[in-house]
């Protein structure tokens, strides 16, 4: 049977068309399922003791050690300090951000604390000696004054 010159056009133009949203699909999908992953992993940590260059749960959590190793358990590499993760991955404006992006604080652009945005306003990090890993709500004026950028390495 031959086909009609429109009916090649449909097959040549909205087959792939098509393929291509099923796949953006499916990887909106995983990006979510690893979003709220994270934050998953972000909860479990609440309560450890901070640990100056602390690196897991069970010794203790530093800012950037938090970070770092939430990540390293869904197979992303981060660079083991807060001012070496604010130097990767693509900035994020404050009103856009999502679960799993990295919050980065300090005085003017110097880095010197990092956590993980968790949703509705709010961010997990291991906040200094004496402390413990803990929620923080964005809208505070210590994070607003000392807010230096948001990144978005996922």
């Amino acid at each position: 049977m031959k086909r009609k010159p429109l009916e090649k056009v449909a097959i040549l133009f909205f087959v792939p068309l098509v393929l291509f949203f099923l796949q953006a699909c499916s990887g909106k999908q995983h990006h979510d399922k690893l979003e709220r992953s994270i934050s998953r992993s972000a909860h479990q940590y609440l309560g450890v003791p901070y640990v100056s260059g602390g690196r897991s749960p069970s010794k203790g959590f530093d800012c950037s050690g938090l970070v770092w190793y939430i990540f390293n358990q869904h197979g992303i590499e981060l660079p083991p300090t807060s001012r070496q993760q604010a130097r990767i991955g693509a900035k994020v404006k404050r009103g856009e951000l999502r679960p799993g992006d990295l919050l980065f604080f300090g005085s003017g652009t110097r880095v010197s604390h990092v956590g993980v945005y968790v949703g509705n306003g709010v961010m997990i990090h291991a906040p200094g000696r004496g402390k413990k890993v803990t929620k923080a709500e964005l809208d505070k004026k210590y994070y607003k004054d000392h807010f230096v950028v948001a990144k978005r390495v996922i």
